[in-house]
């Protein structure tokens, strides 16, 4: 075992609380069932821990966003515009080898706006407002 993969495991372990599994392409996302804010949070702590440049990563390749999202109903979420690509301890070793995402995405396209969101935003918003005109005018009048 490397030394990088030892560190690896060594933090795995202290980060998520189980072993890291044998196996340099296992599934770490899927098999641990890291989705949302818990893979932001797991890259970001990676990421500092072991001094790794995180700027290229891209997350929509690896994890769904957290949350219910209606306007994933309407338009597309960037995580499904794109294949899904696991994250593996030897991608991880690499990483910490190199100090920078060794990963080089294929070409794709993310919209400027993302809808999905937007439609989200839109959803809350307009009961609030509807709320707040009824409160109105029934404090008001």
């Amino acid at each position: 075992m490397s030394d990088a993969r030892s560190r690896l495991a060594e933090w795995f372990e202290e980060f998520w609380g189980e072993q890291l599994p044998i196996g340099d392409d296992i599934d770490l996302f899927e098999r641990f069932g890291i989705e949302g804010d818990d893979a932001s949070g797991f890259m970001d702590s990676f990421a500092a821990h072991f001094d790794v440049d995180g700027q290229d990563y891209r997350s929509y390749f690896h994890h769904r966003d957290e949350g219910t999202n209606f306007g994933a109903l309407f338009f597309a979420p960037p995580y499904r515009r794109v294949q899904r690509i696991p994250i593996t301890p030897d991608m991880l070793v690499k990483a910490i080898e190199t100090k920078r995402w060794p990963l080089t995405y294929p070409p794709h396209e993310v919209p400027a706006v993302r809808w999905d969101r937007r439609v989200n935003q839109f959803l809350l918003v307009v009961p609030v407002v509807l709320l707040a005109l009824w409160l109105w005018k029934r404090l008001v009048s």
